[in-house]
């Protein structure tokens, strides 16, 4: 293993990974845990993976690490829609009103992506959350660019079918 290359990996997609379990409630300690572990294991056991097919195969070990702390811990998976706290609230301009509501349609989205299969809100986090791109979203996950095209068109109708479900 080249350990230029393991590097590059590393400072390209560390972040990504990253921001993608904070963005799925995960903590900042966890997170930082979990990408590392992540990374040792594809050390461990790249001899069998593709250079190509590196970063699905450690965000898919991230993946099934934070799940497995998630069992660890009883909790359920919480999708982090907005991560504005508490004193954010007081420093911004809205008023309380609009800070409620738009706290609201936060909770309200995170139960419709929780409602959804769980690639689809994948999906739809890393497009319009993380604001990837088809071809780093096609890299994370290791499916064609089409693939994940057709798979997020179909994210969307099911996101707007259950949205208009709940609001109908």
């Amino acid at each position: 293993m080249e350990s230029q290359f393991l590097l590059e990996i590393y400072n390209k997609q560390a972040r990504m990974i990253y921001f993608y379990l904070k963005k799925n409630g995960c903590s900042h300690e966890d997170a930082e845990d979990i990408v590392q572990e992540s990374y040792m294991k594809y050390i461990a056991y790249s001899s069998g993976v593709s250079s190509d097919k590196a970063l699905s195969y450690t965000f898919t070990i991230a993946m099934n690490e934070f799940k497995k702390k998630l069992r660890k811990k009883g909790k359920e998976q919480v999708i982090s829609i907005n991560d504005h706290r508490f004193w954010n609230n007081f420093a911004s301009d809205q008023d309380t009103e609009s800070s409620v509501l738009n706290i609201e349609m936060n909770q309200e989205i995170s139960s419709t992506l929780e409602e959804m299969k769980e690639v689809y809100s994948q999906l739809l986090v890393l497009k319009y959350e993380l604001e990837l791109s088809y071809n780093e979203i096609s890299l994370l996950l290791g499916m064609k660019k089409e693939t994940v095209r057709t798979y997020l068109f179909r994210a969307r109708k099911d996101f707007q079918e259950k949205w208009r479900n709940l609001h109908g």
